[in-house]
């Protein structure tokens, strides 16, 4: 299986809770996400971090927008949806719709992603569930 396909695959079980755990055949267990504050490197901490991401966006998926590929690496541009279920960063679950973009670049090794360097935007996320955010001076 190529990297894209290993992807693609990931993706379609990212988004159906009966196969959510085969997402993360998509890692290498040495695997180190960059731009995810708290998820320490290896696939424990990362399984961790979905987990509880998908316990309280139960319905999450990511449409991929683009991605380019150039040798063992991957750049995905993506959207994440979902309904927010349960409190998440202190503010009670409402039944929001979520909508975050994405970009990651995925480096691979013997088929499986080992190092992700992600970035989207937070701050978006918190204004959509309804947080208050206010400026320090």
């Amino acid at each position: 299986m190529s990297n894209r396909q290993a992807l693609g695959h990931a993706l379609k079980c990212f988004a159906d809770a009966t196969k959510r755990q085969e997402y993360f055949h998509l890692y290498s267990d040495d695997i180190v996400l960059h731009g995810y504050q708290g998820v320490e490197p290896g696939l424990e901490s990362v399984k961790r971090f979905y987990n509880s991401f998908w316990d309280v966006f139960p319905d999450a998926k990511v449409t991929l927008q683009e991605l380019i590929e150039e040798g063992e690496t991957l750049v995905a541009r993506y959207v994440i949806t979902g309904t927010q279920h349960k409190t998440f960063i202190g503010i009670a679950a409402n039944g929001q719709q979520i909508e975050l973009l994405g970009i990651s670049v995925l480096h691979f090794r013997n088929g499986r992603c080992f190092e992700r360097w992600a970035c989207s935007d937070s701050l978006v996320l918190a204004n959509q569930i309804g947080a208050t955010i206010t400026p320090t001076s």
